[in-house]
């Protein structure tokens, strides 16, 4: 495995500031949705749902805060994280030459997976209100196989990409 620190700063890409902004406002929704639904929700709400993506345990209203919570310390802790200028880029071959490019797309990798998880945090949320109120059944069936596939195949982009 191949590690390498960057000493010169790599300015962050339109994509990225496109990234950063689409994710705060995903939370940001995410977060004021919740909050103007408060009132009309029921006292219970399904909290947990199968593979199906039926929902398969209920507790309190309050539960429906925890995934925002945990969004916002995953956009802090992935946002923390894309400012290291220490990857591991897997078996690549890193040079003085390669280095800004590594470090920009492994950034872009972080950005993107930011926005995937916290958008499907906030699906899940709204699909939790939704069902509580009787308006939906639960998560589409293809959410819960599709979210794995589409963390693997970001996370595994740049290490293909890479390898030419």
């Amino acid at each position: 495995m191949t590690t390498h620190s960057i000493e010169s700063a790599t300015p962050s890409s339109k994509l990225e500031w496109l990234l950063e902004a689409l994710a705060i406002g995903i939370l940001a929704f995410w977060v004021y949705y919740l909050m103007t639904q408060w009132s009309s929700l029921p006292d219970e709400v399904p909290t947990n749902f199968s593979f199906r993506g039926q929902p398969e345990a209920f507790g309190s209203r309050s539960s429906l805060w925890v995934l925002p919570s945990v969004g916002i310390l995953v956009y802090v802790g992935l946002t923390l994280s894309s400012q290291l200028k220490r990857f591991n880029y897997f078996s690549i071959e890193v040079t003085p030459e390669s280095s800004p490019a590594l470090y920009a797309s492994m950034r872009r990798l972080i950005n993107l997976t930011k926005v995937l998880i916290i958008a499907s945090f906030g699906y899940i949320e709204w699909k939790m209100v939704q069902t509580a109120r009787g308006n939906a059944e639960g998560l589409a069936p293809w959410f819960i196989p599709l979210l794995p596939a589409a963390l693997l195949l970001i996370a595994l982009y740049p290490a293909f990409r890479f390898r030419r």
